[in-house]
């Protein structure tokens, strides 16, 4: 979507007052009652290509498609958006301009960090997501030939970021424990190639949500609900199942709910019989924290939260490179 059919949408599109706005770098989020209207951003960037209609119907299409089996009842359809009259409007006659995946909108009070904040998340609760995870990694496609699970594929990957965290040395942590970093990591990858190896051979590398943490998740009073799984590029979001499982215990830890991790990881290792995971969880988790810290270092010399966060997350890394 560009800025010109931006500009048309109004509250006769959706046929339901527009409540709200959201952006991202990608998308533009149309927010009424009882629904929420999720429409791509004409934009190409080196890790996803929404740049023509048909890319964007695709997507729209993958993202429903992929959503759907973690949380039907929130994923609803995909829709085209047509011109009517001078307004832009949710409609399947005429020429498609663009598309937008409709969702049911869930009130924002029950994401997960919000509730994590006020101490209110049960053991019982973490358990069942930890048992929803199980459940999608057996129903989404695998890659049993290692075209994105195969050892040399990550370490390009974690390799890539260091590239990016090396910017910040000197600033916020020193060459010391950047090399240190590093040289765990790459050991580790060394010393366990059999592995790496073995976990594509036994179907552990699959396509996975790619985002798990808890901003991601509602919570309701009637269900679970794990949105917003990414679509738009098999490199990230085809990956070993451990590196799911670390995500989201890497973001309950770095909130300091290290006995939720716990029993996130506990309840996924023993239902799905992985043990292999055990050895692998601190490296994946060390891989998503340096994800963080490099997420959030683009913003740090503009924004002086987001240096704090790459100096907490780029720390917990450590911390897990040590358990190597």
């Amino acid at each position: 979507m560009n800025e010109h059919l931006k500009s048309m949408i109004n509250d006769t599109t959706f046929n339901e007052k527009i409540e709200e706005v959201k952006e991202t770098h990608i998308s533009y989020i149309f927010l009424t009652k009882n629904y929420a209207y999720k429409i791509k951003k004409d934009a190409k960037f080196s890790f996803l290509d929404y740049s023509t209609l048909e890319k964007r119907e695709f997507y729209c299409k993958e993202e429903l498609r992929i959503n759907k089996i973690l949380s039907p009842d929130m994923y609803l359809k995909v829709s085209a958006l047509s011109m009517k009259g001078n307004n832009l409007a949710l409609s399947n006659e005429g020429m498609p301009l663009e598309y937008t995946v409709v969702m049911k909108r869930i009130p924002e009070k029950y994401i997960m960090k919000n509730l994590i904040d006020n101490n209110e998340i049960k053991d019982d609760t973490i358990e069942e997501i930890a048992l929803k995870i199980l459940c999608f990694h057996k129903k989404v496609r695998v890659d049993l030939e290692g075209k994105f699970g195969s050892i040399d594929t990550f370490k390009k990957n974690v390799m890539d970021n260091f590239k990016d965290l090396e910017l910040f040395v000197g600033d916020l942590f020193s060459n010391n424990e950047f090399n240190k970093l590093i040289g765990k990591n790459l050991d580790f990858m060394n010393n366990n190639k059999n592995l790496f190896q073995k976990r594509v051979k036994e179907g552990k590398i699959c396509e996975t949500h790619g985002d798990l943490h808890s901003g991601n998740i509602f919570i309701a009073t009637d269900k679970i609900y794990i949105f917003d799984a990414i679509e738009f590029n098999p490199v990230i979001n085809t990956t070993d199942v451990t590196a799911e499982i670390a995500f989201l215990c890497m973001d309950l830890e770095f909130l300091g709910r290290d006995d939720l991790s716990k029993i996130f990881s506990n309840k996924y290792i023993s239902e799905s019989g992985d043990k292999d995971m055990v050895a692998l969880l601190s490296f994946y988790k060390c891989y998503r924290a340096c994800v963080r810290a490099k997420v959030n270092g683009y913003r740090a010399s503009v924004d002086s939260t987001a240096k704090e966060l790459t100096k907490k997350y780029f720390y917990l890394a450590l911390k897990y490179a040590e358990e190597l």
